[in-house]
C-alpha cells in the first residue's frame, strides 16, 4: 500500500531540510507543529462554546508532558487536567492557578489533596477511601471540600471500568450510588459539586459519545430530582482519536482527522436539557488529549544501515528504536519520506537497540533508501514522548516546529551526563 499523504502537517519537509533540522538538532529528533497544534486548540475552543458557553477545555498532561508545549497551550486559555502530584506540580510550576486545574487518577497523597484543597483545585473522587480522606482533610483546613465524583458506565460495553464509581444505565439512581451520594451529603465538610467520566481512549464511533451524554445526563437529572443537587460542573473527558491506525487494522495510512463540530454536537446535544434546566449555569469541561497532540508530533529519524538491500525486499537499521518511538508496538505510525524518488519496494525499519522486538512498523512500500536518507513518523504526540525511555540509547530531544528550518528547543537529548545524575558508586572498602 501506498502512503497517504493527505493528513501530514510535516508534509513540506523535504531531503535538504530533513538534512537541515539534523545537522542542527540532531538525529533522531521529535518535531512538534507549533500552528497546527495551536489552530486545532482553537477550533475546539470555539466549536465548543458555540454550543455550550460555559466550556472550558483542559489539557490532557500524561498525553504529553513537554513543559514548553503545555505552557503554549495554556497561553491560548487552556486549563490543566493532571491525573498525579508530578503532572499536578508541574503545572503550577508552569503558572497555572489551583483553579485552572482538573486533579484525576487512583492516588492522590494527603499532601497532594491539601493543597489542591487549599489552591481551589477540581477534584475528582476515583473510590470511597479517598473520599474519607478528603473529608478528614477539610475538617483539619476548618472549610469544606468541593469534590466531583468519577462515573463509569458498565453497560456500554466499550467504556473503560477500571476507574471511578461504577453505575449502570438507569431510570432511576442505583442503591450503591444513593448510598455514595447520602454519605457526601451527610457530611459538612463535603459538597458533591460535579461528575466526571472518561469512557476510553482511540474512539472513532461518535455514538459512543452520544451514550456518555445522555448517561451522564441521566445521572445529573436524577441527582437533581432526588435530592434536589444542581451540580457546579461536568467533565466530559476525552478518547476521542487521532489519525493512527492500530496494527490489528491492517491499514497503513492514517484514518482522517475526526471532524470537532460533529464529536461535539453528538456528546454535548444530550447533555444541555440538563444544564439548560440549572439556576446557574454549570461548567462543561472536555479533557482531549490524543485527538489533540497526536496528529502534530512527528519523528525524524535517519537511515544508518542496510540489513538487507534486494528489489523485493529492504530491511533498514534507523538511529531511532522502539525505545524512542514507543507506541510502535501499538499503532502503525503514518510516515513522510522526505526523498520520493526511485520505485517503490516492501521495506522493513528497525531500530539501533540490541533487542529482537525493535521493529518500527509493519513491512510498507517505501521508496528505495539508502543510509544518510531520512524518515519521518508522525501522528507520534499522543503518549509516545511520555512512554519513551532510556534503553541502550538515550531518548532524543524535542523541538518546536514553525515552518521551514524554524524551529526551538523544548527538551534536550539525554545524555550520559543526564542520566549519571541519580547513579551512585558504592563506597569503597
Amino acid at each position: 500500500m501506498h502512503i497517504n499523504e493527505a493528513i501530514n502537517p510535516f508534509q513540506t519537509i523535504d531531503s535538504r531540510l530533513a538534512q537541515t533540522l539534523a545537522q542542527r538538532f540532531a538525529s533522531p529528533v521529535y518535531l512538534i507543529a507549533k500552528q497546527a497544534i495551536v489552530a486545532r486548540l482553537a477550533e475546539f475552543q470555539a466549536l465548543a462554546k458555540h454550543y455550550y458557553p460555559h466550556t472550558t477545555v483542559a489539557l490532557s498532561y500524561k498525553t504529553n508532558p513537554i513543559h514548553g508545549l503545555l505552557a503554549l497551550l495554556h497561553q491560548q486559555g487552556a486549563y490543566a487536567e493532571v491525573v498525579s502530584g508530578e503532572e499536578y506540580r508541574i503545572a503550577t510550576r508552569l503558572g497555572v492557578p489551583g483553579t485552572h486545574i482538573i486533579f484525576n487518577g487512583p492516588m492522590k497523597t494527603e499532601q497532594e489533596l491539601t493543597e489542591a484543597l487549599l489552591q481551589g483545585a477540581y477534584l475528582h473522587c476515583d473510590h470511597l477511601d479517598e473520599i474519607d480522606r478528603i473529608e478528614v482533610i477539610a475538617q483539619r483546613l476548618k472549610r469544606q471540600a468541593k469534590i466531583g465524583l468519577r462515573l463509569c458506565f458498565i453497560d456500554e460495553q466499550t467504556n473503560w471500568s477500571r476507574f471511578g464509581f461504577a453505575v449502570s444505565q438507569y431510570s432511576a439512581l442505583p442503591e450503591h450510588a444513593i448510598h455514595v451520594v447520602k454519605r457526601i451529603q451527610a457530611s459538612p465538610h463535603l459538597n458533591l459539586a460535579g461528575l466526571h467520566a472518561h469512557i476510553g481512549t482511540n474512539i472513532r464511533d461518535l455514538a459512543q459519545f452520544a451514550a456518555l451524554g445522555r448517561n451522564l445526563a441521566a445521572f445529573a437529572t436524577e441527582l437533581l430530582l432526588q435530592f434536589n443537587l444542581q451540580l457546579e460542573w461536568l467533565d466530559v473527558g476525552g478518547g476521542l482519536a487521532g489519525i493512527s491506525p492500530r496494527i490489528d487494522e491492517q491499514q497503513i495510512g492514517p484514518h482522517p482527522l475526526p471532524s470537532l463540530d460533529q464529536y461535539l454536537a453528538a456528546l454535548i446535544t444530550p447533555l444541555l436539557p440538563y444544564l439548560t434546566s440549572l439556576s446557574k449555569p454549570a461548567q462543561l469541561f472536555f479533557e482531549p488529549g490524543r485527538t489533540l497532540f497526536e496528529p502534530f508530533a512527528g519523528l525524524l529519524t535517519q537511515i544508518i544501515g542496510r540489513r538487507r538491500d534486494q528489489p523485493e525486499l529492504a530491511e533498514l537499521i534507523c538511529d531511532a528504536g522502539f525505545n524512542t518511538l514507543a507506541t510502535s508496538h501499538v499503532y502503525n505510525h503514518p510516515l513522510h519520506v522526505p526523498s520520493t524518488t526511485g520505485d517503490k519496494r516492501k521495506t522493513i525499519l528497525y531500530g539501533p537497540t540490541c533487542n529482537q522486538a525493535d521493529r518500527l512498523h509493519v513491512p510498507i512500500e517505501l521508496p528505495m533508501l539508502i543510509p544518510g536518507d531520512f524518515v519521518l513518523f508522525y501522528g507520534v504526540g499522543a503518549y509516545c514522548m511520555s512512554f519513551s525511555y532510556s534503553f541502550i540509547r538515550y531518548r532524543p530531544g524535542v523541538i518546536l516546529w514553525h515552518g521551514d528550518d524554524q524551529a526551538d528547543w523544548l527538551r534536550y537529548p539525554e545524555s550520559l551526563e543526564h542520566a549519571s545524575q541519580l547513579e551512585r558508586l558504592p563506597i569503597s572498602a
